[in-house]
């Protein structure tokens, strides 16, 4: 070990030096933030759009309530008009946000903002449109709909009524309004919309005649070609399919907080496992269950679909129906599939290798699992899930599968498997009521209690960790490299938020997540139990 790396693992146990680095890691965040904010001010993105304008919907999870008292919501909104160059695309994201301010004095200014960006006609159509959002029986539908059911309608006047359906739920009745506009050469986006109708309306023989148009060929996308599969039944298609459409839809930048989420917590592991050197034998395998993890979400995945054709149950409410979707579902699928996935790496700790070593690789297939199912939960979410998620449901998986593989490999040593079965169904119903308190509806104790589960199952996890045998090599602090790791991940955070709303309003969403995770970071430090000195 070189001289700069033994004095940073020294200093990596002074406190000072932890929160000094992690100060140093924020303002980095803030300054290449500021910096981003800067250079991208002009750019006006569908993301960034799609942020701010959430700020109007109180549905959205991740939206700051306060802003829709104020009259930043409009103004947002309004703003977005006003932008040079705003696209026709660009104005359906701000549309169905923006009509309930079509009114009175505010409806004249958007008139004249849409005349100045858009030609006379479209400009006319875009008023029937936000006219038509605020009262359906609005003269100007029937203004709308004349337009739209000419021999030759002008261009956008059935994309126009189809947004409108879409909003309302009537995708039976957009369908032939987005057909009809994908007749324009350049329309892809309406039959883009025209093809998604029909799925939403399991309409699939209709969707297979559809297809057929050479005008809609390029649409045939692995997850069209999955869902009809999955309507056959063609359940050795829809295996062939899963794949290749789990892992052509990766968002580039959520897949870069994901994989910053993920070595964070695999430097921990490597750290709570006492691997060293880094590069042995042992890394080596727990990259590889890294990988087995990320893939076991692809067999997890189809036995969704599987369980989704044949039960079709969704959580209603019913706390009872929740238990049993939760665990006889959720948990025991997701728990099922990680372990068979780690099965090979147990028949090989169960011949050789230490009990540690096998924890701690079956805790990397866990984190490849949270990995991958990241990435949706960040899309989803505008990556504002990430604190929350590296510190709950990372953790969580991590542990679940830790437990789990640690059972396996001393069931197969022993040729005994009553101990792994009773361990097993543990997890079951632990991941199960995790994640059915989190779901109650209208619930203000169920968050409490889930997070009491997950603080339960932490503490196991670390008691069985530092219930096996000790290795004495030099190594980095535990709370150095949490302490270090969340502020990167945070830092990334900033930076992605201040590209997309700027460096003020991600501020703004980012704080909130952080204030909720506290009690989670203290309980980490708690696990950990360091000696720190000042």
């Amino acid at each position: 070990m070189s001289n700069w790396q033994t004095n940073l693992r020294q200093k990596s146990y002074s406190q000072s030096f932890i929160w000094k680095s992690a100060i140093t890691i924020l303002l980095c965040g803030l300054c290449i933030g500021a910096l981003v904010d800067l250079l991208t001010d002009s750019k006006v993105g569908q993301l960034r759009q799609h942020i701010t304008l959430e700020f109007s919907n109180p549905n959205f999870p991740y939206s700051d309530n306060s802003l829709v008292k104020s009259s930043i919501a409009p103004s947002a909104l309004i703003t977005q008009l006003e932008n040079e160059g705003i696209t026709i695309e660009e104005f359906f994201i701000i549309g169905p946000y923006l009509y309930p301010y079509y009114q009175g004095e505010l409806a004249k200014r958007i008139d004249g903002l849409l005349g100045g960006q858009f030609d006379t006609e479209l400009a006319s159509m875009l008023g029937d449109y936000l006219a038509s959002f605020a009262d359906p029986e609005d003269p100007r539908r029937e203004n709308l709909e004349s337009k739209a059911s000419q021999e030759f309608p002008p261009r956008y006047a059935n994309r126009l009524l189809g947004e409108i359906e879409v909003r309302n739920g009537y995708y039976h009745r957009a369908y032939p309004y987005f057909k009809r506009e994908g007749q324009f050469p350049d329309a892809r986006r309406s039959r883009e919309r025209a093809v998604n109708m029909l799925l939403r309306n399991d309409k699939f023989d209709e969707l297979q005649v559809l297809l057929k148009n050479p005008a809609y060929e390029e649409l045939i996308s692995f997850r069209v070609r999955l869902d009809i599969a999955t309507h056959q039944k063609d359940w050795l298609e829809v295996a062939k399919l899963l794949p290749f459409e789990r892992f052509s839809n990766f968002h580039v930048p959520m897949a870069i907080i994901a994989g910053i989420t993920a070595i964070v917590w695999a430097a921990l592991l490597f750290r709570l496992g006492q691997i060293s050197p880094w590069l042995s034998r042992t890394s080596f395998l727990c990259l590889l269950a890294l990988f087995a993890g990320m893939l076991s979400t692809i067999p997890t995945v189809f036995l969704v679909i599987v369980e989704d054709t044949y039960v079709g149950y969704q959580p209603d409410g019913d706390l009872i129906r929740m238990l049993a979707f939760f665990i006889g579902g959720v948990g025991l699928r997701e728990e099922f599939c990680k372990l068979l996935f780690f099965l090979p790496f147990a028949i090989h700790f169960a011949k050789q290798g230490e009990e540690r070593d096998a924890f701690i690789v079956a805790s990397f297939v866990g984190l490849g699992f949270a990995a991958e199912e990241n990435i949706g939960y960040f899309s989803q979410s505008l990556a504002l899930a990430a604190p929350a998620r590296f510190l709950t449901a990372n953790f969580f998986h991590i542990a679940l599968t830790g437990m789990g593989g640690l059972y396996l490999c001393r069931a197969l040593r022993r040729s005994s498997y009553n101990d792994f079965f009773y361990i097993f169904g543990i997890m079951i119903v632990v991941h199960g009521l995790y994640n059915t308190l989190l779901s109650l509806p209208q619930s203000d104790v169920g968050p409490f209690f889930a997070m009491t589960v997950f603080i339960l199952l932490s503490m196991h996890y670390f008691r069985e960790l530092y219930s096996m045998s000790v290795r004495t090599v030099p190594t980095y602090s535990l709370s150095f490299l949490f302490v270090s790791g969340l502020c990167l991940i945070l830092s990334g955070l900033i930076i992605f938020q201040a590209s997309q709303i700027g460096l003020s309003a991600g501020l703004l969403l980012i704080t909130p997540e952080v204030i909720g995770s506290v009690v989670i970071v203290f309980m980490f430090f708690r696990e950990f139990n360091e000696a720190l000195v000042p």
